[in-house]
């Protein structure tokens, strides 16, 4: 994790947390978090697709510990840019005091900062909740008015969800027609070669069968020559 300015105000980090509900009763805070299922609920508010719940279960075993700690870094910390080091896990683990607070720091300064960013984009397309709407937008360094399609952040990141997945589905399926067309290629050469072998055995067969005309002619000639002597 990134050096963070640790001049928080305690009380206002502790109200913040205040405002989750939590599975259980909060008691002591460095203990309370040191499994990391009260940090993985948080979480889960605010990124719920990023966050199963279920990969972290209460311990009291310190390795047990670390496990659900390990495994919050591996998949939810270091997806938010917050990596956090052997040595602080250890620390938050054993309920080093301080420790989950400057974590909590970090945390809370991320999602604030997402939530401004949203609160920017909304602010921007003024009535974004209107689905589809077309209304003027003054262009960056312009007075320049510009009519724009706006739509609900969240129907856009479900769009965006819906193209990474069709995305997926479709080069999985061009992968597919690719091996169908090879196997048609393929297939196409068998029957060139089956037809090239068909057609010799057959031009072999029309030769050998063909009549022998010897020196008198054929029989239908002769035949022909003693109708007109008659």
């Amino acid at each position: 994790m990134g050096a963070t300015n640790f001049e928080c105000n305690v009380e206002e980090l502790y109200r913040w947390i205040d405002g989750y509900s939590f599975s259980r009763q909060k008691r002591n805070i460095s203990r309370d978090f040191s499994d990391a299922i009260p940090l993985a609920e948080i979480l889960k508010h605010h990124y719920p697709k990023l966050v199963e719940l279920h990969n972290y279960t209460p311990k009291n075993s310190m390795t047990q510990k670390l496990i659900n700690w390990q495994t919050l870094n591996r998949k939810v910390l270091s997806k938010l840019e917050l990596t956090l080091t052997n040595d602080v896990m250890q620390e938050l683990a054993h309920s080093v005091p301080g420790a989950i607070e400057k974590l909590l720091v970090s945390v809370k300064e991320r999602v604030e900062r997402v939530a401004e960013k949203q609160q920017h984009h909304h602010n921007i397309s003024c009535i974004e909740g209107l689905s589809g709407s077309i209304i003027p937008i003054r262009q960056r360094n312009s007075t320049k008015m510009v009519d724009h399609k706006v739509i609900p952040v969240d129907s856009f990141q479900s769009m965006e969800q819906q193209l990474e997945e069709k995305s997926e589905i479709i080069n999985g399926l061009t992968q597919k027609v690719q091996h169908l067309e090879s196997l048609l290629d393929i297939k196409d050469e068998r029957i060139n070669d089956l037809t090239k072998q068909i057609q010799q055995i057959s031009g072999n067969r029309s030769s050998s069968s063909l009549p022998i005309i010897k020196g008198g002619g054929s029989t239908f000639f002769r035949h022909c020559k003693h109708l007109k002597a008659g």
